[in-house]
């Protein structure tokens, strides 16, 4: 591990903000657990508090454990098995709840598709909350220079992210809730297969 994600786990463990150039777009991580930081999160983008973070997970096994016992539906694992690693959030219910994120009767997880962000995770206790790096509503920065300009404790380099953030599937309601990185129609395929 190159020593600024060493510096960015140090961070995060210790409650701060990290700025990380995802295979999507640019993001915020921050610890699910650490309230405060989460707060400075939601404050930063003006952000609405009914709006969950999501969580990003450094391996499947991880978003496993992070499921209800005994969770079975056929479509996660269709679609993680398709999909994962990569631009996907999947909506499930929780099986841990985390109230600082708005996170507890629900968690929306993603597996990315970058080795040094999976890295870091595992750094870190295999998953970190995480949102795009932008104002609500605007979209999301496109360089490190404009990732500076936000409130967080580090910025880590790296190349730019594609800029398309990932879509998101709700298994709780069967629906698509963003088709972007992935289209609608690919995703309603596995949602219909049930």
């Amino acid at each position: 591990m190159r020593p600024e994600l060493a510096e960015a786990a140090r961070v995060l463990e210790e409650g701060g903000l990290v700025a990380f150039p995802t295979d999507t777009v640019w993001g915020v991580l921050v610890r699910p657990d650490a309230p405060d930081a989460v707060a400075r999160v939601y404050r930063m983008k003006g952000r609405n508090h009914k709006k969950p973070l999501q969580l990003l997970v450094a391996e499947l096994e991880v978003a496993e454990r992070l499921l209800p016992s005994g969770y079975r539906d056929p479509r996660f694992w269709a679609l993680a098995e398709h999909y994962w690693p990569g631009p996907l959030t999947l909506v499930v219910p929780a099986g841990r709840a985390f109230p600082a994120i708005g996170a507890e009767q629900t968690l929306g997880l993603r597996l990315p598709d970058h080795p040094e962000l999976r890295s870091l995770l595992r750094a870190v206790g295999g998953f970190v909350a995480a949102t795009s790096l932008n104002k609500s509503g605007a979209p999301p920065v496109r360089s490190e220079e404009e990732a500076k300009s936000f409130s967080v404790d580090l910025v880590i380099s790296g190349p730019p992210p594609p800029g398309r953030a990932s879509s998101v599937v709700d298994l709780v309601e069967g629906r698509v809730l963003r088709a972007e990185a992935i289209a609608e129609d690919a995703l309603r395929r596995f949602l219909e297969a049930r």
